[in-house]
């Protein structure tokens, strides 16, 4: 028997609870464990070697890491991809059906596992134009969420309020 779960016609509700609860769940039993661990033993002491060898000190907590060198009045850093701000829009376009827009906040937090730490890098060997991107890269970090945050929402209210003008 072959099941076509594309075509099942669950209500969005419900696609909304099983998702958000599910990816939830995956996210506070593996993901953010997961995340924490290669912080803390990877990510972490790489970062605290290159910024030994330049004399910079590096503040690390389990979801950025904070690059704060001598003349700078706060400190410049990024991100870990792939926490909340990545997993709630995630539901919303699965709940959504939207395919391409979860592959484009799937490749964007891609995009984030490489571009912010080779600017750390370079902001830590003194390279102060890749510190206003690191802050630059913040801005755009929360505004992809709030923009993916809204269509997300957007997607489902649109398909839960044509469902219930049918019914």
């Amino acid at each position: 028997m072959d099941i076509d779960w594309r075509k099942r016609n669950v209500p969005i509700h419900i696609r909304a609870i099983l998702s958000l609860t599910l990816l939830s769940a995956v996210y506070i039993v593996i993901i953010w464990p997961l995340r924490v661990t290669i912080t803390s033993e990877y990510i972490y002491p790489k970062f605290v070697q290159h910024a030994e060898e330049n004399g910079v000190p590096i503040i690390n907590n389990q979801r950025r890491l904070d690059i704060q060198p001598a003349g700078y009045d706060t400190p410049r850093g990024f991100g870990i991809p792939f926490g909340g701000y990545f997993w709630l829009p995630l539901a919303l376009f699965i709940t959504a059906r939207n395919k391409d827009a979860a592959l484009g906040l799937t490749g964007y937090h891609i995009f984030l596992c490489i571009g912010p730490p080779y600017l750390g890098i370079l902001f830590i060997r003194g390279y102060g134009w890749a510190g206003t991107l690191l802050q630059v890269n913040e801005m755009l970090f929360l505004g992809v969420f709030m923009f993916a945050l809204f269509f997300g929402s957007k997607y489902v209210y649109d398909e839960w309020k044509s469902n219930q003008i049918l019914n």
